[in-house]
């Protein structure tokens, strides 16, 4: 599997600013100081055409998508801060078109890390709670973190103790103005006109987080889901930033009915796919939602659901040991 999750099991850890824009000082910095020993910064990446001028970009992160149009480029998400520079070297070596727009599907730091690289030559646009997520960001990690850390240390946990404290200092040290947020944000939809492409852009019900949009090529027919689609993986449903179960549902059924039955499907985790990828996808949420639901009906506690439910068709799902239990949870909450 090429591309790779934050584990997703506090708040802190996927804070979209600190963990993604700060680079390695933060969320992932074993990970990315090995990767980077290990291979030059470019191996990371691999680009595949999809279709009609439409290219995926796997690297470490969140999937990358580009149009090559008639006169520019437009992109989709740009993995982490570090990897911004990377991305735009493999789209010039595909084409010499400029960058002209950047959209971001949500606003954790695996999407819009390299945002900062795209800000002199790009557009920057993404849904309204984009922008307002990434720009409150800083002082969400100063007012939490100090009590995660205090709870750290209580448990005797140092490695979570330096990292909550090195995320804790990067976010103190982030300046508003330098945050790379979306300088063009909208509440529903809105379209761009590329020569002969149509892109269209629209907000879904909140389901990973409350920003969340599907991108679709309607020439090339390709969309990319974001992070509404996690492929043969279990996903993180961030519910601090407004996802839900039930709203995964809503958004998925909305893709669903909207886009054509042989759509090529980028997902934001995970491999290529087609409509089968998404209604597996789909089916996961379902069962999860249904498993809660079973539960309450028979009158058990949360607590007692969590410590018994196991469903095993996606054992041998990416993320099943790290998130399975925590999507169940969500799935609880959101049937009061």
């Amino acid at each position: 599997m090429r591309s790779r999750v934050f584990s997703g099991t506090s708040r802190l850890a996927v804070m979209g600013l600190v963990a993604g824009l700060l680079g390695p000082t933060a969320l992932r910095a074993h990970e990315q100081a090995t990767q980077h020993h290990e291979s030059s910064p470019d191996d990371v990446f691999k680009v595949v055409p999809v279709a009609g001028g439409v290219h995926v970009l796997f690297g470490r992160g969140g999937n990358v998508g580009f149009l090559v149009g008639s006169d520019a480029v437009v992109v989709v998400d740009a993995q982490f801060k570090d990897l911004g520079p990377g991305i735009i070297r493999q789209i010039q070596k595909v084409t010499d078109k400029p960058i002209r727009y950047l959209i971001n599907t949500h606003h954790h730091g695996d999407h819009v890390g390299g945002n900062d690289s795209f800000r002199p030559i790009s557009l920057i646009i993404a849904h309204d709670n984009v922008r307002k997520r990434m720009l409150a960001d800083p002082q969400d990690v100063i007012r939490e973190a100090p009590a995660r850390i205090e709870e750290a240390q209580k448990a005797g946990n140092e490695a979570t103790v330096q990292r909550l404290t090195q995320m804790l200092e990067a976010a103190r040290s982030v300046k508003v103005e330098e945050i790379p947020a979306p300088v063009l944000t909208f509440d529903s939809e809105f379209r761009i006109h590329l020569g002969g492409e149509t892109i269209q852009v629209w907000h879904t019900p909140p389901a990973h987080t409350d920003g969340d949009v599907v991108v679709y090529f309607e020439k090339a027919n390709v969309v990319h889901m974001g992070d509404l689609l996690f492929n043969r993986m279990v996903p993180y449903i961030d519910a601090r930033a407004g996802g839900s179960a039930k709203g995964y549902l809503e958004a998925l059924d909305k893709v669903l009915a909207r886009v054509p039955a042989d759509v090529k499907v980028i997902a934001g985790h995970g491999e290529l796919t087609d409509v089968s990828g998404i209604k597996t996808f789909r089916q996961y949420i379902a069962d999860i939602l249904e498993a809660a639901r079973t539960a309450k009906a028979a009158g058990k506690s949360k607590e007692a659901f969590l410590a018994e439910v196991d469903l095993p068709a996606y054992k041998g799902y990416d993320g099943y040991e790290q998130r399975f239990k925590l999507n169940c949870g969500i799935a609880w909450d959101d049937l009061k």
